[in-house]
């Protein structure tokens, strides 16, 4: 098997470290079921609005969220389906009740 490429390996880091957060966990969760507000964000995780905006703004610089503004609401989705899948699988891994 060729090994894999440097650059590759520092990206993929770089993602999971992105993800490896509860908070940034929680909200992939949650929008896995489709795009969400930051209010229904914040219902739903807990958090506050300025905090969860920053755990936002850091998944939408790497490229795993993207945002569309609907009248004065910004909602958020996940834009790369490959991050659907992990997300999918970690869900898997540990929640399999939740994926029936």
């Amino acid at each position: 098997m060729d090994a894999i490429p440097q650059d590759k390996i520092q990206s993929a880091a770089q993602g999971l470290r992105a993800v490896a957060h509860e908070l940034r966990l929680n909200i992939l969760c949650h929008l896995l079921k489709g795009p969400m507000c930051v209010g229904e964000l914040m219902e739903v995780t807990g958090a506050g609005q300025s905090n969860l905006s920053q755990h936002l703004s850091k998944m939408r610089l790497i490229g795993i969220l993207a945002s569309e503004k609907r009248g004065q609401q910004v909602f958020y989705y996940i834009d790369n389906p490959r991050w659907k899948q992990v997300i999918e699988a970690l869900q898997l891994i540990y929640c399999p009740e939740q994926c029936r």
